[in-house]
């Protein structure tokens, strides 16, 4: 199997980022829910709520670095050429919602360092060191990023849904095999 995309088929390099892509936003979805909802003495998984925060913060940063190599592949090389079995409406439902799912790959982590650096919050990546400060503490800037984070789920969750639409319809429904090409 070709790196890159031919005119035929996604390459290792595409199916890779894609499930990278998928994990991490699994997680992400996973830590907010959970972070947001334990009390201050509750844990979940031996992982108390700080440490909740503290890893979600870390995996979006890294799900940051993900989405430049994704661009980046994504440049190397042209995709497909669309799936036949797809009307020209789910095609228009996959691009606009690629596009948001793009956006919301910077947007997200981006609001959320902006957020937890202008908040005074900070970083404890991965556990092991404070990442530094370069914004200070800037409760304007924080509460705007917080507000942009919050709004940036809603659309990437509606991004989700309609991308999942398409896919479980087809793999449902139609059972066409188009999931196929991303396996």
């Amino acid at each position: 199997m070709p790196l890159l995309n031919t005119p035929e088929r996604y390459g290792t390099l595409t199916k890779a980022f894609h499930w990278i892509t998928v994990a991490l936003f699994a997680f992400q979805l996973v830590s907010a829910l959970v972070m947001t909802r334990l009390g201050d003495d509750g844990s979940m998984v031996g992982l108390d709520r700080d440490a909740w925060y503290n890893w979600h913060k870390t995996v979006g940063l890294v799900a940051l670095l993900v989405a430049a190599g994704r661009i980046t592949a994504r440049q190397m090389g042209r995709l497909p050429a669309w799936a036949p079995t797809l009307t020209e409406g789910e095609k228009r439902i996959v691009h606009q919602a690629e596009r948001l799912l793009y956006a919301t790959m910077f947007v997200m982590p981006v609001s959320g360092f902006v957020f937890v650096m202008a908040g005074g919050y900070g970083v404890q990546f991965a556990g092991l060191f404070a990442l530094p400060n370069p914004i200070g503490r800037w409760e304007v800037l924080g509460e705007a990023a917080r507000v942009v984070h919050a709004g940036g789920a809603v659309l990437l969750l509606a991004a989700l849904a309609a991308h999942l639409g398409v896919v479980l319809r087809h793999a449902i429904l139609l059972r066409d095999g188009l999931i196929r090409r991303m396996l």
